[in-house]
Parts: C-alpha cells; structure tokens; sequence
C-alpha cells in the first residue's frame, strides 16, 4: 500500500496529464474534497470538479513554497502560472487512508 508521500507524488503526477479520469482514481470512493465554492463528495462529484478545473493547469508551472507530510496528513502551499491563469498562493491538505486520498481541503488566491 502506498503511504501518504507516495500518494501525493503521485497526485501531482497525475494532475500534470491534465486526464479527469486519473485523477480521480487517487481519491477513495468516498472522499470529500472541499473548496470555497463546494463541497465535492464521491469519486463522481470530484471527477466532474477536475474535468472543469484540469483545462486551465495546461502549461501550468508549479512552484513548491512547503511540502510537508506527517503521518497520514499531507500540507501543500504553491504558486505558479501559465496562459490561463496566476496563482499568488494556493493550498492543498491531503487526508490518506489505505493508500488513497479520503480527504481533501483547497484553497488559491489569484493574481
């Protein structure tokens, strides 16, 4: 089973093929994915929030402010930028059960 490192490695792999469909296969059936906008619950619900979203990441560049893992919790802060959008500063927490992602908090402010 992959722990909590390896999960979000993977994550961010997997956002960069800008596919829904594989995205989505990193959150547990049941997640939760909250954002100021919504409350995404289900591997349907959150699939259908990154098929909207991944367009804009095309050409995104990432730039990692802290990457943090301890136990099961993953803490993300970035920024970064690319034809469609600038980001100041976004962040993302990662809750890992049983090798896939249960929980999911985020937030970015734009330029």
């Amino acid at each position: 089973m992959r722990n909590p490192q390896d999960v979000f490695e993977n994550h961010m792999k997997v956002v960069n093929t800008l596919n829904p469909t594989i995205v989505a296969e990193d959150y547990s059936d049941d997640a939760i994915f909250i954002t100021p906008d919504k409350t995404y619950r289900g591997k349907v619900e959150i699939f259908n929030f990154y098929k909207a979203f991944l367009p804009n990441f095309d050409g995104f560049q990432f730039k990692t402010i802290k990457q943090e893992t301890n136990d099961n919790v993953v803490y993300f802060v970035w920024s970064g930028k690319n034809k469609h959008i600038d980001i100041q500063i976004a962040t993302d927490t990662y809750i890992v059960e049983n090798g896939k992602i249960k929980q999911h908090t985020f937030l970015a402010i734009n330029n």
